[in-house]
């Protein structure tokens, strides 16, 4: 059975407790929001939390929109609109945040942003909760100012320090067309010892205290991904319309990492929306317990990996 109930969380102040016999989430509701925490019983939070607010923004071009304050990262889970951008993706949310919990679902609609987005975010734990870990995460953004936007929901997980996260090559047989993109950032290294790129998976591993940043996107089309660390797999669907138009150059599929944490990201189709409509993205988490490992620069060892622990069921 899932308890509910409303605590005080490190220096996160309030937040939405929810737990069963096999895992716990934390959503925070003084700031955000942030799924903050999401473990196994007896496991660490598979999660980064920011406890020493060291990532933040606040320069001179930032005080000129928002005035005297500043965005935190926080940590955890939180939605973002892209293509990354000023003011858009640096909206400070350090608001306390209304929200309903009805009938399993927990509705979280912060205040609306500067920027004239309304975004919401809908965590359900229904009876597939029940003695598991999965849950369903609803992404919205509204458009709720007077003039047309160009967005897509972005869905960001910041995973804690330490663990390796691994990620499906698109194999379709597209004929003479060609069949995956593989996006990277000014700063990304190719030749980072950090990433592995093969034919059928890549891998991305978080080294504390690394140097320097890497970021790679995709045409993620099984909808995939999973970090594993703390004896536990993170494992995150989402779904992906294969003639949809993506940010990035067609990526529904981002991850990032330094020498703090990693991001898992997902994306959803890049819309032009009018005043009062609305661009959603869902995604389905699940967290497996797991003490094994593997080789995460060879092909064979990890497709071992993912077979064995059933990496690539469907979950949308």
């Amino acid at each position: 059975m899932n308890n509910y109930s409303l605590i005080e969380y490190k220096n996160f102040g309030k937040c939405i407790l929810i737990e069963n016999e096999t895992a716990s989430v934390i959503i925070t509701v003084d700031v955000g929001p942030r799924i903050i925490s999401y473990k196994l019983k007896d496991k660490e939070n598979i999660l980064l939390e920011d406890v020493d607010r060291e990532f933040y923004e606040n320069g001179e071009e930032f005080k000129a929109y928002f005035g005297d304050t500043t965005w935190y990262i926080y940590g955890g889970h939180r939605l973002w609109s892209s293509p990354e951008s000023f003011p858009h993706s640096y909206v400070p949310d350090n608001a306390p945040v209304p929200y309903v919990v009805c009938n399993g679902e927990i509705n979280l609609m912060p205040p609306a942003t500067k920027t004239g987005q309304q975004h919401s975010i809908i965590v359900s734990f229904d009876e597939d909760f029940e003695g598991t870990s999965k849950l369903r995460v609803v992404h919205t953004i509204e458009n709720v100012s007077k003039a047309p936007v160009e967005l897509a929901p972005w869905a960001m997980t910041v995973c804690s320090a330490g663990g390796v996260e691994i990620f499906p090559q698109n194999t379709a047989d597209n004929g003479l067309l060609s069949n995956r993109r593989n996006v990277f950032w000014s700063y990304s290294d190719i030749n980072d010892e950090r990433f592995f790129l093969g034919n059928r998976y890549g891998t991305l591993r978080q080294v504390p205290k690394s140097e320097g940043k890497f970021k790679i996107g995709m045409n993620n089309e099984d909808g995939w991904a999973a970090y594993i660390n703390h004896g536990q797999i993170f494992l995150k669907n989402f779904a992906m319309n294969i003639k949809g138009d993506y940010p990035d150059y067609g990526c529904n599929f981002e991850t990032f990492t330094n020498g703090i944490f990693l991001e898992c990201e997902s994306l959803g189709e890049l819309k032009r929306l009018m005043p009062g409509q609305k661009a959603s993205i869902t995604e389905v988490w699940e967290l497996i317990p797991c003490e094994d490992e593997f080789d995460p620069r060879d092909e064979e060892s990890i497709d071992e990996f993912v077979k064995k622990y059933d990496l690539r069921r469907k979950n949308i």
